[in-house]
């Protein structure tokens, strides 16, 4: 089917959201900004969203090969991408594999450690109340999403992170940690968002000390570069 951009629906600070000529899809644009891991500063950085779309197209269809289901459709020129039309819930499923940031922070744990299990945390999607940390029976008691999709969400959320460890690790990359949003469609939770270095954080095993975006958003002469490398290590055969 053909497909041709409407309106703009939304404008976050790194995507924007058009409506279509159809009603159960949208497109997708990836900005060129950025925002530190503290959320308090913002970039620019040449071609980003070209490479956030590429990198998000093709995980969102490995992920598919693994039966894990998300909202991508097709990907277009450039920096945008067609999606399905979610019923987004408001929650974010952070799993970390790694000790790094506020988690190390919050239980005052050594940076860097690889953990022996993932940790699987939720936070609501609400700037005004900072975002805080909640758990599934929060969830279904404030009506944010039923036990029933919250256990779905666990287990998708789970295999996610186990496919996306195995295959990052063949690029010479630990994932160590993956920030997952989820959607309803008839009866399905999907996957949706996007999965990039916005959304994952990285160590390199040639340089285990810094993680990726960190280090993408301190070096502000060499950011383009960084994005343009990650993308190519993250396309490679």
């Amino acid at each position: 089917m053909t497909i041709t951009k409407g309106k703009l629906l939304f404008e976050g600070r790194t995507k924007k959201i058009y409506e279509t000529n159809h009603s159960s899809t949208l497109i997708m644009h990836f900005k060129d900004s950025i925002l530190s891991p503290s959320a308090d500063g913002k970039k620019t950085i040449k071609n980003k969203g070209e490479h956030n779309n590429a990198i998000s197209s093709l995980l969102f269809k490995y992920l598919e090969s693994y039966h894990i289901h998300t909202h991508f459709i097709e990907s277009l020129k450039g920096s945008e991408m067609v999606v399905k039309r979610l019923e987004m819930i408001s929650i974010e499923a952070i799993i970390w594999n790694f000790t790094v940031g506020s988690l190390s922070k919050r239980f005052g744990i050594e940076k860097g450690m690889l953990l022996a299990n993932p940790i699987l945390e939720y936070y609501l999607k609400d700037s005004k109340r900072h975002n805080p940390m909640i758990n599934p029976d929060h969830a279904s008691a404030f009506g944010y999403a039923t036990p029933e999709e919250m256990k779905r969400i666990d287990s998708m959320a789970r295999k996610i992170n186990a496919v996306l460890k195995s295959f990052f690790e063949r690029r010479k990359l630990n994932l160590v940690n993956i920030k997952m949003e989820f959607g309803r469609v008839e009866d399905q939770i999907l996957l949706g968002d996007e999965i990039s270095p916005d959304t994952c954080l990285f160590l390199d095993f040639s340089d285990e000390e810094r993680p990726t975006r960190q280090f993408v958003f301190d070096d502000a002469n060499n950011m383009d570069k960084v994005y343009a490398a990650l993308r190519d290590r993250i396309l490679s055969r």
